[in-house]
């Protein structure tokens, strides 16, 4: 997931115009951050065939609860390099009948680095092939909202503002020219939420630092025919398609007014598909009714450690 420069002249750092703030992370290379995600989704899928098609389940969900670590490599002009270290939350709950879960998972680290450049584009990505679906939702979760603010008005933001975004769709779909249409407000500064302190802590926690709190609303948009919404990629596969897609997306996000850290994100998405695939010639259609619909939660945890690898 989706970003203001933090670079070597984020240690030169001038503020922005006058009661606008830049929320971008400003990182360090020996930097090291640890991250709690929560994730949950579920799927609905009903097909209608004439033809003897692909098995698809009726239903299905995907959870994953882990603990993310980021250990920042180099931080300069060019952008950042990252190191992370995905591990099970060993409080995450066991799965129910027929789910998914990664409590099933071994427990062992599985390391994923990337690259990220001011823009906020993400490249460079080894090892997310590694991750369990459920564990690969998690993680680009957590990504997309650690690097929403680095896509922020360059010029800083101030409460109450509000501003608007477009972005293609990512991930491979039978719909044809997938738009999102972010639409962001910064709603007001307050106290950053605080995460619960261990088990082993004897200390109570510091005062809490100022958070900006940011709401956005994503709309999925198509701008493709519904009667003619074959991607390049199904041409290329002699296969043809036709049909809608929607969804929303809504996201609040707490940033540190200080370090422009993400401390806190919840979010809610809920998407919608209706659509028929057939051969080129219109022979062998299958049509697929999809709804699905899920829920993440990323908390930076205190009292990160300095130094993970």
């Amino acid at each position: 997931m989706k970003l203001a420069i933090f670079s070597l002249a984020l240690l030169l750092w001038v503020p922005a115009l006058s009661g606008q703030a830049r929320l971008s992370p400003r990182l360090r290379a020996g930097q090291s951050l640890v991250y709690r995600i929560e994730f949950s989704s579920s799927r609905e899928t009903r097909t209608e065939s004439r033809v003897v098609a692909p098995q698809v389940s009726p239903s299905s969900s995907l959870n994953a609860s882990v603990v993310l670590q980021v250990h920042v490599v180099e931080a300069d002009a060019a952008g950042v390099r990252l190191e992370t270290y995905l591990s099970q939350n060993p409080r995450g709950r066991p799965p129910a009948a027929g789910d998914h879960s990664d409590s099933q998972e071994p427990a062992t680290d599985k390391r994923v680095d990337l690259f990220i450049t001011p823009d906020g584009r993400a490249s460079q990505v080894k090892g997310l092939k590694e991750l369990s679906a459920a564990q690969q939702f998690a993680w680009n979760a957590w990504l997309g909202r650690f690097a929403s603010s680095m896509t922020y008005p360059k010029t800083g933001i101030r409460p109450h503002r509000r501003w608007e975004s477009t972005e293609d769709e990512p991930s491979p779909s039978p719909i044809a020219g997938l738009k999102w249409t972010k639409k962001h407000q910064y709603v007001r500064d307050e106290a950053c939420p605080a995460a619960p302190l261990g088990p082993d802590a004897k200390a109570r926690p510091a005062p809490r630092e100022s958070c900006a709190v940011i709401f956005v609303d994503a709309i999925l948009r198509q701008t493709s025919s519904p009667r003619n919404s074959t991607p390049p990629d199904f041409k290329l596969q002699s296969l043809a398609t036709r049909g809608t897609a929607h969804g929303q997306n809504q996201t609040v996000l707490y940033i540190s007014k200080s370090t422009g850290l993400l401390v806190r994100s919840i979010e809610d998405a809920r998407q919608a598909m209706d659509v028929v695939v057939a051969l080129a010639d219109g022979s062998n259609e299958v049509h697929y009714n999809m709804t699905a619909k899920s829920h993440s939660q990323v908390e930076l945890l205190p009292d990160s450690p300095q130094d993970i690898r």
